[in-house]
């Protein structure tokens, strides 16, 4: 699934068991792999996504990406078109990093703090902090300090953290005072210590020598068994741990797995038992500690660095009413309900195309729409204040050609984002529209 790249020097197997699973089963058998590949997967994909960050700006340093996201960005699976981002890759074991916040009460932002499994453990902005800023010591497991007055202390399990910010976007013409609001986010070392690099670069989830040794560096650079990482003793029998070896035929073993842990994750992302005309609606506990190891794997793949729901709700279609998959040689209509969809901040619906290793991208096309919502302009109502979405690969003709969509030339999935659901979406509901094959 990624880029390969044999590793020398093995560091182990091991993965915590997905909750609901037992432990008890057989090494190497396949409901223990399933165990430990559900508990080891995000972590994988933090430090081969963190490694990109380790790069460009650095570790432990701020990178803002002033420009919406397009069809270039394929650093993250599925990324929005909403916000412009903030982001850093934190090594905390030389102490904290500060972070300030700015205040805004008008227009919605979040940094939001994820732990090497993928976790929201902490963050700021409009619903967390209603909009205040503030000075943050983002600190590590061995951190045994004090913060000044004044400084509030986010407590992470795991030295590795990705700090992430969002700020929405109202067209091309609001960019330059989302940037300005933007640059008011800093990141500060307390310490002069330098953070740690990543042990083994990431280059093929399917390589088991390359999994195994990225999980287990991983493991290794947070001490002190909190969290999610007290469950880490569970899966030295099939090589993953801080200190864990894979025997070669365990390694035979992830090499006959790998593939079909890949393809559970994949399936389990559709969501498959919570379809509704269509949509995929998320399980709860997207984003968050209470979330299974299936769950949190299944979203580390599809959709990195999702929020949890109070936050932002996620829909995933990859059918139309029928059920029949959907396809960029098809035309389709969305009508989306007067009123819209209920979501406090704003909702929006993106065009993805499918990639053969279950990862998503924007869609390149000729008017740079990615995505539309309820800040896009020049959109058609009906007569009843509903609003038709055409999606089809070629530019429509006629009045509604405003409310075209672009799509992608062959497989294809949209995603329908709620940022701060209302309750009817919380308590599912308000059911999704289905896409309609005209």
């Amino acid at each position: 699934m990624r880029r390969r790249d044999v590793m020398t020097g093995l560091a182990g197997l091991g993965v915590l068991g997905a909750v609901g699973c037992q432990s008890a089963a057989q090494p190497g058998s396949e409901a223990s792999l399933d165990a430990a590949f559900f508990y080891a997967f995000p972590l994988y994909e933090i430090a081969r996504t963190g490694q990109n960050r380790a790069a460009a700006p650095g570790l432990n340093k701020l990178g803002h990406r002033a420009v919406l996201a397009d069809h270039t960005m394929r650093q993250i699976t599925a990324p929005n078109n909403d916000t412009v981002y903030s982001s850093a890759q934190l090594e905390l074991s030389g102490g904290p990093m500060e972070v300030v916040s700015p205040t805004d009460t008008q227009r919605y932002f979040n940094i939001t703090f994820m732990d090497a499994f993928t976790d929201n453990f902490a963050g700021t902005g409009t619903r967390l902090t209603r909009g205040q800023g503030g000075r943050f010591w983002v600190v590590g497991p061995e951190w045994t300090g004090a913060a000044p007055a004044g400084v509030q202390l986010l407590r992470s399990s795991t030295n590795d953290v990705w700090m992430l910010g969002r700020i929405v976007v109202d067209g091309p013409e609001d960019l330059a005072a989302a940037k300005a609001l933007q640059q008011q986010i800093t990141l500060t070392p307390v310490t002069d210590k330098p953070p740690r690099p990543f042990g083994v670069k990431a280059t093929s989830a399917e390589d088991p020598e390359n999994f195994l040794g990225v999980v287990n560096d991983v493991l290794r650079r947070s001490p002190g068994g909190k969290g999610h990482l007290a469950r880490a003793g569970k899966f030295t029998g099939v090589g993953i741990g801080a200190n864990a070896t894979a025997s070669l035929e365990m390694i035979v073993a992830w090499r006959a797995y790998l593939p079909k842990g890949i393809a559970k994750l994949k399936d389990k992302f559709m969501f498959r038992e919570l379809v509704v005309n269509g949509w995929g609606y998320q399980e709860k506990g997207v984003g968050e500690a209470s979330a299974s190891d299936f769950l949190r794997a299944a979203i580390a793949l599809g959709g990195l660095a999702a929020l949890p729901e109070e936050e932002a709700m996620y829909f995933q279609a990859t059918a139309d009413e029928t059920g029949a998959l959907l396809d960029g040689g098809n035309k389709y209509v969305w009508r989306v309900p007067p009123g819209g969809v209920p979501a406090g901040a704003f909702w929006s619906l993106t065009m993805y195309q499918a990639e053969a290793d279950g990862r998503y991208f924007l869609v390149e096309n000729p008017i740079n729409r990615f995505s539309v919502g309820d800040r896009t302009k020049g959109l058609v109502k009906n007569a009843d204040g509903s609003i038709d979405i055409l999606i089809q690969r070629e530019q429509p003709a006629g009045e509604k050609a405003a409310n075209w969509l672009p799509a992608a030339a062959g497989a294809m999935r949209m995603s329908l984002r709620a940022y701060l659901p209302k309750q009817e979406l919380l308590d599912r509901k308000w059911k999704a529209p289905p896409v309609k094959r005209v």
